[in-house]
């Protein structure tokens, strides 16, 4: 009995997640995002940086809060009654760090994204932790550094 074999190709689609900081979107792919979470109480932390924010309890876990502006030498975003956090899987390997949470400024947008519908664009005052500009059905977004960002935390926490 023989059989045939074919081949199915990966979908070309990565969905993605918009998200709202106080002047421009991060694009993230979604398996980047573990959660987002309703903005609640933060937790003190020893930080000596100030986009540290604190530390909030996410599922009985104290993990780091920052802020994506401040991190990036930004001013710091007006309060937001539609602030959340996005708590992000880490991407390194840090035992002590298996996760971070990221104040954003709204409801994060899913959207799906193809090679064809994402385009590269010259940007002007990108940040350290900017890796990309992009525009994705017209709306400007930037491609975060994860590695990098994730470096830079886990020497404050």
């Amino acid at each position: 009995m023989s059989q045939s074999l074919t081949k199915t190709n990966a979908p070309d689609q990565v969905d993605c997640l918009l998200i709202p900081l106080k002047d421009k979107n991060l694009l993230l792919p979604n398996v980047a995002v573990a959660e987002i979470v309703p903005f609640s109480h933060l937790l003190t932390t020893t930080s000596s940086v100030d986009w540290i924010l604190g530390r909030i309890d996410w599922r009985g876990v104290p993990i780091p809060v920052l802020c994506y502006e401040m991190l990036s030498a930004q001013g710091a975003p007006a309060p937001n009654p539609e602030a959340r956090f996005a708590v992000i899987n880490g991407v390194g390997d840090y035992a002590e760090m298996p996760f971070y949470a990221m104040l954003v400024q709204g409801i994060p947008r899913l959207t799906h994204v193809n090679k064809d519908d994402i385009q590269t664009v010259e940007a002007m005052n990108m940040g350290q932790f900017d890796q990309t500009a992009v525009t994705v059905d017209r709306d400007p977004a930037i491609i975060p550094n994860l590695d990098l960002i994730e470096q830079e935390l886990i020497k404050y926490i």
